[in-house]
């Protein structure tokens, strides 16, 4: 894992995509479906990937899903392992790509980019949530997915597109999440 540009804890995008990737190694990527993944803090150092929880592990990610017919529960907890790496990550390339509509509270992109669709939703909800809730102080964070199936990306020109659903209280959003018009899942954001 790899820290992005000036950031000083590992984005939750990054998380998500690594624990499914590792997922996918074991299971055909095509079988995990009814994704839910919660997270619960920053990481600032490695994670473990574990099955169960132990008493000392303090879970900062807790990921459900199906695989095949079975549900399974897995928890990702700091492992202590420093992060070393840093990459350039130009959020403002999507944002950039980004075409709101503020009245609709809806984001869309067309532009091929070199980034995951979980990265593009994203920064286009943060986006979105800068442009729909200006007067509210605070960082919006990314907190909780949930998602029909794994797919990392898709063939251009596909269509992005992200639609804010839900506000609970200013506090929380749910954002619908598209592509070429069809719905995957939602991303829940949270003003800290």
């Amino acid at each position: 894992m790899k820290f992005k540009g000036k950031r000083n804890y590992l984005q939750g995008p990054d998380i998500q995509q690594a624990a499914l990737n590792c997922l996918a190694l074991a299971y055909p990527a095509s079988a995990i479906t009814d994704i839910d993944i919660v997270f619960h803090g920053m990481a600032r150092t490695g994670l473990s990937m574990l099955e169960a929880a132990t008493p000392e592990a303090e879970p900062l990610v807790q990921l459900r899903c199906k695989v095949g017919d079975d549900r399974k529960k897995f928890i990702l907890v700091e492992d202590g392992r420093p992060i070393l790496e840093r990459v350039e990550y130009a959020e403002e390339k999507i944002v950039a790509a980004t075409d709101i509509q503020i009245a609709a509270a809806t984001a869309t992109s067309v532009d091929a980019l070199p980034y995951s669709n979980i990265e593009r939703w994203v920064a286009m909800v943060k986006a979105l949530h800068l442009a729909v809730y200006p007067d509210l102080v605070g960082k919006w964070l990314y907190v909780r997915g949930k998602f029909d199936r794994y797919q990392d990306v898709y063939e251009p020109p596909a269509q992005h597109q992200v639609v804010v659903e839900a506000n609970f209280n200013s506090k929380m959003t749910r954002t619908a999440v598209l592509i070429d018009r069809q719905r995957l899942g939602d991303i829940f954001f949270s003003l800290e």
